[in-house]
Parts: structure tokens; sequence; C-alpha cells
């Protein structure tokens, strides 16, 4: 007969678990402000405000995806006391840190599954992970949309395990939210869906056999489509609800169902095309200035994959649910490698479950390697491996570097994607400058001609009241402050410089003589700057000459 193997005792499960939550906590919440804000996050930062304001949602079934996010938001600020149009990039980001914060949790709905040392080493590989913590600090829906798929699959086993129907519940309003989050929802459903059959076929049931001596067997439709008609319920109430700004407009129902056909339209690339492995490389390795590598997790969770087709010696409903969790990972990987259409941050579903199975593929060894000696060298080899893993997060989000930004919108790090630049800040701030000594002050006008209309300048100039943002040169150019792209500057120079169209003179000898000349049009001159945007996009601002002299007075009388 084989020998126990002792579980992890809980003194030492909470110390792994208060470690993670302590190091997930400071790479989550620290300085969240310092990075510019991407354009993602500007649009989604003031579609919130508006929401909030409005109480209203508009669903776009082309772009900008649904509308849990601004929802969750709002619950959290209105928790927290926050006002709207006050709100900053701390407070938007912080939001998305708690859903990050709450994937560290996740797990321990897992532990009978895991084990306890498995449930809690894949909790600190999540508080670890450079990737996790980089866009756990960023306002877009990923993060909180991984948050609920972890819910809604851990709500799933919790249920196999009591038959508590709030599990039921939770797992239908969880799935409602998944689809009012974002449009790849069916396809971590359809991986789901894969994992399930695959795991009945091979293994079998989810739950534990019933100890109960009679010849009278649950019926159908209790064992499956009670349970399932009940999560389908509540998901359709949930989602519907959201999409109809509580059944009150319909047709951003009707866009939610609509808008697979602009999505599959987009899978072919739109512009964002990568090679098949560009996801393998992101997650196991990634040379790009530096070398940035998950392989730790990654080789764990292989592992873990791999004990779980093999391993005998566990329950049968556990094997069932590793075996759904490696098969779910395996085909939503191959789905998104597949598609075309690829950005970085849309891998974290397929991170957050090979950290799960990478919890599974620790515990086996630290399980079953005997030996004081074998276990002291592979526990001084896990510390190293979570500090490496800890030194790529501090490089990712510029945690070593207080109040700067060097790596965290930078192209070496390879979770950035068309990041705004750091030196967009200062754009920013010169322009607010001058409105300091503009007469009109905020309502000075700005005219910003820019292919991608400007974005994120909407959001730093969110306070000004005329701000023009058009994408082509206008026929007329009058502002006092002109944002443009480089390559426009010379078209706009000409309207600037364009001399005025005189009447013409009357030969009429009736007419009256003019008793005042026809002033010339007054010269006026511009300074010019040059500012960046995002990386090989660069702005040309030009600065009306007056202003622009009277800024330097300003700004020279403020050093003295």
């Amino acid at each position: 007969m084989s020998r126990s193997r002792p579980q992890l005792s809980l003194k030492g499960f909470m110390l792994l678990l208060v470690l993670a939550l302590g190091l997930g906590g400071l790479y989550r919440f620290t300085e969240l402000e310092k990075k510019p804000m991407h354009t993602d996050e500007a649009i989604l930062a003031l579609k919130t405000q508006d929401y909030w304001k409005s109480d209203f949602f508009k669903y776009d079934p082309k772009d900008y995806h649904g509308p849990f996010l601004h929802h969750a938001t709002r619950w959290i600020g209105t928790l927290c006391g926050w006002q709207s149009d006050q709100m900053t990039e701390r407070q938007f980001r912080w939001v998305i840190a708690i859903f990050g914060m709450g994937l560290i949790l996740l797990p321990l709905l897992l532990t009978d599954a895991l084990g306890r040392r498995g449930a809690v080493i894949a909790s600190l590989f999540i508080a670890v992970s450079p990737m996790m913590n980089y866009y756990s600090r960023y306002y877009i829906m990923e993060v909180p949309f991984v948050f609920l798929l972890g819910l809604f699959i851990s709500s799933l086993w919790r249920w196999s395990r009591s038959k508590n129907f709030l599990w039921l519940i939770i797992a239908g309003i969880t799935l409602g939210w998944m689809h009012a989050t974002k449009e790849t929802f069916v396809l971590n459903l359809a991986a789901i869906f894969a994992g399930w059959v695959v795991a009945r076929i091979l293994i079998g049931r989810f739950d534990s056999k019933p100890k109960i001596y009679t010849f009278k067997r649950p019926s159908l439709v209790m064992r499956f489509w009670l349970p399932f008609m009940t999560i389908l319920s509540v998901a359709a109430v949930t989602s519907v609800w959201m999409f109809s700004n509580g059944f009150k407009d319909w047709q951003g129902v009707i866009d939610s169902v609509m808008t697979y056909k602009s999505y599959l339209e987009r899978s072919g690339g739109s512009g964002h095309e990568k090679p098949w492995d560009y996801y393998i490389s992101l997650l196991f390795w990634r040379k790009n200035a530096f070398t940035w590598t998950e392989a730790m997790i990654g080789g764990f969770a292989v592992i873990g994959i791999l004990s779980a087709f093999l391993d005998l010696r566990r329950e049968q409903n556990k094997r069932s649910f590793l075996v759904f969790l490696s098969v779910y990972v395996i085909v939503l990987l191959g789905i998104y490698s597949i598609i075309p259409y690829k950005t970085p941050w849309s891998i974290l579903a397929v991170n957050y479950a090979l950290a799960l199975l990478a919890g599974v593929g620790a515990r086996m060894f630290f399980r079953n390697l005997d030996g004081v000696i074998i276990k002291s060298v592979l526990f001084l080899a896990f510390s190293l491996g979570i500090y490496h893993l800890c030194r790529q997060t501090s490089l990712a989000i510029d945690y070593a570097y207080k109040g700067q930004n060097r790596y965290a919108a930078d192209e070496r790090n390879p979770y950035v994607y068309s990041h705004t630049s750091s030196n967009l800040l200062e754009l920013q701030k010169l322009i607010h400058d001058l409105t300091a000594i503009h007469p009109d002050h905020r309502a000075m006008p700005v005219q910003i001609i820019q292919s991608e209309y400007g974005w994120p300048l909407h959001w730093y100039l969110r306070n000004m009241t005329h701000v023009g943002y058009q994408s082509i040169v206008p026929a007329e150019i009058n502002a006092p402050v002109i944002v443009m792209d480089i390559d426009k500057t010379e078209a706009v120079l000409a309207i600037l410089n364009r001399p005025e169209i005189l009447p013409e003179v009357t030969t009429d000898p009736t007419a009256e003589p003019l008793t005042e000349p026809i002033p010339a049009k007054p010269i006026i001159t511009y300074e010019s700057n040059i500012f960046g945007l995002r990386p090989g996009i660069n702005l040309n601002v030009l600065v009306r000459k007056d202003l622009w002299n009277q800024l330097l007075i300003q700004r020279a009388l403020s050093a003295q």
C-alpha cells in the first residue's frame, strides 16, 4: 500500500496566501496613475463617465464592448464615494486592480480539486505573473472578464460538490455578466464545452457518486436539464437587464446578438494580424531587448496537464475536473492561435487557467519527491523562479522606478501594445498651462487634426469646452493652439498663410468711393513644438506666438 502524503499545513497555507495577497497588492496598486492613458482606456473612461451621468449605456455593436465594466465601476465608485466627473486615472485603474486581486483568491474555491498546496501555489503564480499584473493596472475589459470566467467555472465545480442551487444562481449571473463584458465569451464557452465533453467521455461524472442504496436513479431532468436551464435563465435575465438599461431599451439587446457578424469580420486581422505562435511566445519565451518568460508557470502547467490525464489515484470527479480544465486551456489557446486577430491581453484567460494547472503540477512535485536534500533544492529553485517572476513584474510595471515611466509604456515590454508615449503628458500640460494665461481660459480654442482624432487627448482635455477633433485638414483654421500629425504641417501652414480674398474693385462711376483702406490680413506667426503620441506617431503643436511669449514670461517669473 502506498504511503500517504501529508497535506500542506494550515499555517503554511495561510503564510503562502498572505504572501500572494501581499505581492499581488503591492504590484497592482502602487502608482497606478503614473503611466499615460492608452487610447482604449481613455475611450472606456469617458464612456463610463457618460453612463454614470446619464444612467444610460448605448451599446456599440462594432466596438468598445459591453456595459459590465461601466456598471462595475459605478458600483465600486458609489461605495467609495467617488464623483463621476472627478474620477482620475488612478481610480479607474483601481477598479481593475480589485478584480486582479479577486483572481488571486478564486483558486481557493477549487481547493478540493487542486489540493490545498496546489490552490495556494496557483494563487501565488497569479499574484506574481507579470502579464496578470500589467493588465490588472489597465482600464480595459480583460481582467474583469477573466475574473467572471474564473468565478463561473468555480461555481460549476462547487455546484457539482454541494448541489446547492445558490452556486447555479452565481454561475448564471456571472455567465450573463461575461456576455455583457466582452464578445469573445463565446470562444471561452466553446472551449468549456469541449473540455466538458472530453472529461465526461474519458473520465466520467464531475460530482461524487451518491451513497444512496436504492434502485431509483435521479431523473435526467434533475441531473442535467434543471441545472442547465437555471443557469441559462439567470444568465439571460442578467444580460438582458444590462444591455436594455434595466428593461427600457431593447435595441441594445438586439445589437448584442447582431454584433457577432461584425466581430467575425474583424477576426481576420483588421490591422492586428500576428503569426500563429504569437501567444505561445508571449507566455513562454519572448526576446525583446530583455528575455521575458513565464515558462515556470507554463512548465508546471504542462506537468499539471500530464498529471490530470495520467494520475489514476485521484477521485474520479476531481480527475474529471482537471481533465476538463486541461482540455479547456488547450482548446482555447488553439482557437486564439488560429485566429489572425491578436492582441496581447486576449490571452489572459489562458494565462489564468495555466496558473491553476501549474499549481497542480507544483503540488505533484512537492508531494512526490522524497528526501530533505531533494526537497530543499526544489524549494530553492521554486523560490528563485518566484523571484524571477517578481523581477519581470517590477520591470513591466516600472515598480522599481518611482514616478518614472521606463518600460511600462515602452515597446521593449511585450505587454505594451501601441501605448501612449509618456511625452504626451508634457503636451497636455503645455495646453493646460496656456489656458491659464489665455483670456478664455478653459474655453480657449484648440484644433486637433490627427488621423485617429487625437486619442487619448480627449481624456486629457476633457475639462476644456472648445476643442475640435478632425481627421483631415479643414478649410478653416484659426485656433491659437493647433495640434496635428507632422505630415499635415505643410497643409495647415498653407491655410494659415493664405492671403485674404479682397473685394473686386468696381468701375461704376456712381458708386461711392472707399473712405477707409481695406486692412491687410495680419500676419500671425506660430511657435512649433514636437511631441510623441504613440510609437512611430509624432505630433506638431503650433502655439500662436503672442501666447507662447506670454507663457515663457510666466514660466520665467515662476522660476524666480
